[in-house]
């Protein structure tokens, strides 16, 4: 008998294993595709509330608040600094005594000059070599009332002579000089003090080349119109 001949057009059915390989390759391809469309909906997601995210992690904006001109603790006002080096001169003074913290230096009236009692005075009579001088203005008000004072860098003076030679004075070099009103409790002392770095200084800021030689100083201290009295000391 000859052989059966296959008939045109049919064709030979894929084994199960090409069917297994198949459906793998087709499932495989349905999970990109599903991969895909999830990364493009976050995608765009992103984009829409990226803005409010960079904001909301962002640092808020500071602002800096303008410095105070007022003491900055009952019974204390900040003075000039000053030193003086090659003829220029900083460094600091601050008055400190006992005010009352309630009263108002707006409130009260204005001190009267014949009121305040100014006083000099230094930490040491003699002052070894290299040893500086702190010099020291004692505010009293002597009435019988409490009364406002400008005791700010601007009314100070700490002034240092020897004879009738003028050393130093913290007026030669000062800038930014402040005023400071403060309330003064009567019978109540103020007092600033300032340490002198053993150097000269003159009037405008001009440079001074000489030192100040061993020998007997005198020390004035002012506050606007009152003077106080002169104190000795000795520098070695």
């Amino acid at each position: 008998m000859a052989p059966q001949q296959s008939r045109p057009g049919s064709a030979r059915r894929p084994s199960p294993e090409v069917y297994r390989r198949r459906r793998i390759v087709v499932g495989v391809a349905l999970l990109v595709v599903l991969a895909l469309l999830v990364w493009a909906v976050v995608a765009i997601a992103g984009i829409f509330t990226g803005g409010q995210d960079d904001n909301a992690g962002a640092p808020a904006p500071s602002t800096a608040s303008a410095p105070s001109s007022a003491p900055s603790s009952p019974g204390t006002a900040s003075s000039e600094s000053a030193q003086a080096s090659s003829g220029q001169v900083s460094g600091s003074a601050a008055a400190s005594g006992s005010t009352d913290p309630s009263s108002s230096a707006e409130a009260a009236a204005k001190c009267a000059p014949e009121d305040i009692g100014l006083e000099s005075a230094t930490d040491k009579s003699t002052y070894a070599a290299g040893d500086d001088p702190v010099l020291e203005m004692k505010i009293t008000n002597s009435g019988s009332e409490d009364c406002s004072l400008n005791v700010g860098t601007s009314q100070q003076e700490f002034k240092i002579v020897s004879g009738s030679d003028r050393i130093f004075s913290t007026t030669d070099c000062r800038t930014d000089a402040t005023d400071s009103d403060m309330t003064l409790k009567a019978g109540a002392t103020e007092s600033a003090r300032f340490t002198w770095n053993r150097l000269r200084s003159a009037p405008g800021c001009k440079p001074v080349s000489t030192k100040p030689r061993p020998g007997t100083y005198s020390f004035t201290a002012k506050l606007d119109a009152v003077d106080s009295d002169k104190t000795n000391f000795t520098l070695k």
